[in-house]
């Protein structure tokens, strides 16, 4: 669910209905994990796929709402015409319907999300109880007894749903909106505006040349900023759903910025440069006292090994790494490669 479908339950003062698509076989017009909110009146906000089969999801909504039961729905999209009125999709989705009663639950979960934090609700599908995990791990809303601690981690660390049919419970991730920062608007920082700004990501490119950060070098909706990269990381808001990548003009402004990113909390922090850079200033931060474990966590080599060599295919390969850190793809990169060949 997204921040602002969250905010949607929440300020809503009618009864409402979650409707969560829990798996799909085949082809479906939702991915599990998809929400609609729905109300006595039909749909509020969200959407399960749209069609009849949402129409039939409606439906069992205002039958939910006037029992106060869960349940789960079947949506065939078998048909066989493609003139017809059943949709021929050629999948099934299984869809949990449930009367939301209290929201506490998911006020906590907003907050989570506004601090940054990834979280998962752990419903249990046959009664429609919701628990919250937070991002260390932690259940804050009760331990609900026959869910696995271990699933929902790994929820939490993939970002991907999971259905435990047997258990009775599904596992559904909650992502935050995602920061990229990029510290240095030269070829390679414009060229991976351009290229992250469509995945989602809030992306901010930062310089200390104004020239470099004239608006009509990016894609509407990439924000800059101007100043030292020192100053730039101690205002910038960064969280655990940040990602920062280290692609200045030279080896001091890197350094700047690698001593500044490394008092800071994010999910992914790269830096580009050759071997004997990285080695340098790898050993410049040790010597000033930082953590040697934080250090190594930094990826560089940066990117993906796909030969990238201009800005535009160093930006694939570097994008190509944030999705793997997004969607918990351990070391599918450079550096993790780097550091298989260490071990």
């Amino acid at each position: 669910m997204s921040l602002p479908l969250l905010e949607t339950l929440l300020a809503a003062r009618g009864p409402l209905a979650l409707c969560t698509v829990m798996q799909v076989k085949g082809s479906a017009p939702r991915h599990a994990g998809s929400w609609m909110l729905a109300g006595p009146e039909g749909l509020v906000a969200g959407s399960v796929g749209g069609g009849k089969g949402e129409s039939l999801v409606l439906a069992a909504a205002r039958v939910a709402l006037a029992d106060g039961k869960a349940r789960v729905l079947e949506v065939e999209m078998q048909g066989n015409e493609a003139e017809g009125m059943d949709m021929i999709c050629g999948g099934t989705s299984q869809v949990l319907v449930e009367p939301l009663a209290a929201k506490a639950v998911y006020e906590t979960a907003r907050d989570l999300l506004l601090r940054g934090e990834r979280a998962v609700l752990s419903r249990r599908f046959a009664t429609g109880e919701t628990f919250l995990m937070d991002g260390s791990g932690r259940w804050v809303s009760g331990v609900p007894g026959g869910a696995d601690p271990e699933t929902a981690r790994r929820v939490l660390d993939r970002g991907k749903p999971v259905l435990e049919t047997e258990a009775g419970f599904f596992y559904d991730p909650l992502l935050p909106p995602e920061k990229l920062l990029i510290l240095g608007g030269g070829h390679v920082g414009r060229a991976l505006a351009s290229a992250a700004q469509p995945l989602g990501f809030a992306v901010t490119v930062a310089d200390d040349r104004p020239e470099f950060l004239v608006p009509e070098r990016y894609p509407a909706g990439v924000a800059t900023i101007c100043g030292s990269y020192t100053e730039i990381v101690d205002r910038f808001p960064f969280d655990a759903s940040t990602y920062v990548v280290i692609v200045t003009r030279g080896h001091r402004a890197d350094l700047e910025s690698l001593r500044a990113v490394l008092g800071k909390t994010w999910r992914y922090a790269g830096l580009i440069g050759s071997k004997r850079k990285v080695r340098l200033l790898t050993e410049r931060v040790l010597a000033d006292g930082y953590d040697r474990t934080r250090v190594e966590s930094v990826h560089t080599p940066i990117g993906l090994d796909i030969g990238a060599e201009t800005p535009e295919e160093l930006a694939i390969s570097i994008v190509g790494e944030l999705v793997a850190v997004r969607r918990g793809v351990p070391d599918a990169g450079l550096s993790g490669r780097a550091r298989r060949n260490a071990s």
